[in-house]
């Protein structure tokens, strides 16, 4: 089987698919990458015209996905991002196209913009060969427009590997000493969906509780110089400290517990690094982060509520040990794996479809007179 995989920009496919993709390629498939930026290591095809947000570039980029897939003789092509599925979707290709949803573009579902996402979708599904899905509300909204036998499952999303995530005790008391410090970990991007000034309220919060505690935000965004600021002005530079890069597994080794404050997500992956490491998370109830197991979760936007369940958790030594929790269940190769049957299986049924018989080849043969045997 020929696997195209198609993102809007090439870190993606760095970020979620070196893995799988070198699964498929020991198992004896041939994959292809494309994005509109190049990949890490320069093997992925450029396609012209396509970027992370809907441009003028479509026409182009439609071009270049149709001679991209018919030069590779592609059987299949999966894609993973919002604009390059629905480029993909629509632009004519004679092979399947499955869309990898890493979350589909709206949270409730409610706003008039959200609505138009939903309609949007609606459509781009009847150029939908299948979906696969990672959390249960984006299921559960595919599951109600195309059959089941079109929609794979995957609990645990792209996955990881644990061994790069290895499993401690979390930090004892330093010195010997009777009283520890509660250490808590942010990480994520510094953005509005991620919503890191709701973790210096949480902070407020554990403060006013007479928690004795430290709070790490590790990420890169557009609003780390606003977070940094209302550290210095609501006076917690001795308990936060706000930076662009860090050790995640460290970080989280490191830590007590994570605390994650986003307003929706697709699958956290940072919440399964912190159950790979031993580490329950706090975080508000919205789709996707209700997905997690073993997350304790809250009402949105209630920090008081996240920071008196914490400071609560701390002080009967919860947070003394490790979850319990098998790893090995997140494995990345686990989802290459399913992944890989859901396409053969895609690829497959489409195939039958298109070798279905013309009336011509099932018009019953007709008798042979005189005249035609002469």
């Amino acid at each position: 089987m020929r696997i195209g995989v198609l993102a809007s920009v090439g870190h993606m496919v760095d970020s979620f698919f070196s893995d799988i993709i070198a699964s498929w390629t020991q198992a004896g498939h041939i994959v292809r990458v494309a994005a509109g930026t190049g990949t890490s290591d320069g093997s992925g095809h450029v396609i012209e015209g396509l970027t992370r947000r809907p441009g003028p570039g479509a026409v182009r980029a439609w071009s270049g996905l149709s001679s991209w897939a018919h030069e590779e003789k592609l059987d299949v092509v999966l894609t993973n991002t919002a604009t390059a599925s629905a480029l993909a979707r629509t632009a004519r290709l004679t092979i399947p196209v499955v869309y990898f949803c890493h979350g589909l573009h709206w949270n409730e579902g409610r706003g008039a913009s959200d609505r138009i996402w939903q309609l949007a979708e609606r459509a781009l599904l009847l150029k939908t060969s299948g979906v696969i899905t990672i959390n249960s509300d984006d299921h559960a909204w595919f599951s109600g427009r195309i059959p089941e036998d079109r929609i794979l499952r995957l609990p645990t999303g792209v996955g990881l590997r644990p061994e790069s995530y290895p499993r401690v005790a979390p930090p004892s008391a330093e010195g010997g000493s009777e009283r520890t410090v509660m250490r808590l970990a942010w990480i994520g991007e510094f953005s509005t969906r991620k919503r890191p000034h709701l973790a210096l309220d949480v902070a407020d919060c554990l403060r006013k509780e007479g928690v004795d505690f430290t709070l790490q935000m590790v990420g890169e965004g557009s609003l780390l110089d606003s977070v940094n600021a209302a550290i210095s002005r609501r006076g917690f530079e001795k308990h936060v400290a706000a930076e662009g890069t860090g050790n995640t597994a460290q970080v989280l080794a490191d830590s007590h517990a994570l605390i994650h404050t986003s307003a929706w997500e697709g699958l956290p992956r940072v919440m399964m690094e912190a159950l790979a490491v031993g580490r329950r998370t706090y975080a508000f109830d919205v789709k996707g982060v209700r997905d997690i197991p073993q997350a304790v979760l809250f009402p949105e936007r209630e920090p008081r509520a996240l920071a008196g369940q914490l400071a609560a958790d701390w002080r009967a030594g919860r947070l003394l040990q490790p979850i319990a929790f098998d790893p090995a269940t997140l494995d990345v190769f686990r989802s290459a794996e399913a992944i890989r049957v859901f396409l053969e299986e895609t690829v497959s049924a489409s195939a039958k479809v298109h070798r279905m018989p013309s009336p011509v080849e099932t018009e019953p043969a007709r008798s042979q007179t005189a005249y035609e045997t002469t």
